[in-house]
């Protein structure tokens, strides 16, 4: 199997696609937990908690919208409206579970600030485990919000779990293999996969893995 190949690929696609490449590549590349706030923390968990049953594409769309509505992911904005925030958030998808989720892992932030950064001191496991606690995130959707806000994991669903299948391995095998080729850290590889293969879908990805796989 061609991993190499299939990097460069994929790299290409996103030099050739994405408005700002080098940018998006240098921030994926430079993330960590350290340096991440509960804003930050309180916007990712607002994005898996949004995108649960939509695709990309609709999640993106609407995403500016709720972005405004929970006051730009400040924790003590949201708490201090969180009638008004409410009101705002079902007028974009009338969904009061997902968001009444939100509004009180907001309210939690306030209460309590500097929860990123005490996770940020935290074993990867030890961080999961907490992940796994919080509503619509779970078994799996807990490596989407790791890896979203630094951590060096890799996402079990969406393309890059899928093209690891039609190559006959796992995500974490695919990712690591990369990684270890080019000397890029493990979520940037996760995260220029998932780029590529949301872009181009699965047929595509099914014959550029058929095409690497017995390069």
């Amino acid at each position: 199997m061609n991993t190499r190949a299939l990097w460069d690929h994929a790299m290409d696609h996103l030099h050739a696609t994405a408005d700002h490449p080098a940018e998006m590549l240098d921030r994926w590349r430079s993330e960590t937990p350290v340096r991440c706030t509960d804003r930050d923390l309180l916007s990712e968990y607002g994005w898996v908690v949004i995108s649960c049953g939509l695709t990309p594409h609709v999640a993106t769309k609407h995403w500016p919208r709720f972005t405004e509505a929970f006051r730009n992911w400040e924790p003590l904005a949201v708490a201090d409206n969180r009638i008004a925030v409410r009101t705002d958030a079902l007028a974009i998808i009338k969904n009061a579970r997902k968001m009444d989720v939100i509004l009180d892992f907001a309210d939690d932030l306030a209460r309590e600030p500097g929860l990123m950064q005490r996770l940020a001191a935290m074993e990867v496991k030890q961080v999961m485990a907490k992940f796994a606690t919080l509503p619509w995130v779970g078994a799996n959707n807990r490596y989407h919000l790791a890896r979203n806000l630094g951590w060096d994991v890799v996402v079990k669903n969406g393309p890059v779990p899928r093209l690891a299948a039609f190559l006959e391995t796992t995500s974490e095998e695919l990712c690591e293999r990369i990684a270890e080729e080019t000397g890029e850290r493990v979520r940037t590889v996760d995260l220029v996969l998932w780029y590529w293969g949301h872009q181009v879908g699965d047929v595509a990805m099914k014959e550029m893995a058929s095409l690497f796989k017995y390069l």
